[in-house]
């Protein structure tokens, strides 16, 4: 069975592990973000990596040499908390598309 890692954002690392995705981890530093990606990559089961933006930067080194040696998993870049355009409603859109799960942030309002 496939599964989905997520290295990212304390944040954008909860939000995928509350929709269900238990290979969810936040990384806080480059050496956090490395060792993640290491046992991500030695899981045979792993068939795709979300990374923030701000990992990729982080891990650009390591993923051209991990690209250039293997086809799978296969490893996406996404908007984080401190992206280039961070939106909860991106992050919202990306979950619902990957796993099939809606989440809301904030309060409903009472219906009278």
């Amino acid at each position: 069975m496939a599964t989905i890692g997520v290295i990212a954002d304390r944040e954008t690392a909860t939000y995928f592990k509350i929709t269900g995705i238990c290979n969810s981890y936040p990384a806080d530093n480059v050496k956090e973000a490395e060792e993640r990606l290491i046992e991500l990559l030695r899981n045979q089961e792993t068939s795709i990596i979300f990374i923030t933006e701000e990992v990729s930067e982080w891990l650009k080194p390591t993923l051209i040499r991990v690209r250039r040696g293997r086809e799978y998993p296969l490893i996406v870049s996404i908007a984080g908390k401190q992206g280039k355009e961070p939106q909860a409603d991106q992050l919202a859109d990306l979950v619902k598309k990957t796993v099939g799960v809606e989440i809301k942030i904030g309060q409903e309002k009472p219906s009278n």
